[in-house]
């Protein structure tokens, strides 16, 4: 029952990774060759912040990330408790510099722009919506299946 739930569950995951992948990959076929510069530069910036992040973390800091018995939540919570102030810093002006970015290309939409992203991703969710009452969570397996 539980490999059962565990499957349902991945499946639901990956239909709604596939879901907003075809949200992002239309929406960037209806941007500006501006819009998509911004949404490139911006992801370099990013590239390049966590970059410099990773280059302060500790031999300790390291060893929880490659630690395979550890959950990703398990290991987020040991990497905020040994933080640096410094590095505590840098996550804090990342999440302001993401959000600053965010803020600027939302007001660099069109209203015809913003209403496409809203409608594909009201589409996306209700096929995700669809795919996990169907009892496949998107992994193609169907009831019978599992």
């Amino acid at each position: 029952m539980a490999i059962a739930a565990t499957a349902i569950t991945t499946g639901a995951v990956l239909a709604q990774d596939m879901n907003r992948e075809q949200v992002r990959t239309q929406t960037r076929e209806n941007l500006t060759e501006e819009q998509q510069q911004m949404i490139q530069e911006r992801k370099q910036e990013r590239i390049m912040l966590r970059e410099e992040f990773k280059a302060t973390l500790t031999e300790e800091q390291k060893a929880i990330l490659q630690n395979q018995e550890m959950t990703r939540e398990q290991k987020r919570e040991q990497l905020r408790a040994c933080f640096t102030e410094e590095q505590q810093a840098m996550l804090q002006n990342q999440m302001q510099v993401r959000e600053a970015h965010k803020e600027a290309f939302k007001g660099s939409l069109t209203d015809a722009q913003k209403e496409q992203i809203r409608s594909r991703a009201r589409e996306g969710s209700r096929e995700t919506t669809r795919e996990m009452q169907s009892g496949n969570g998107g992994n193609g397996a169907g009831r019978k299946g599992q």
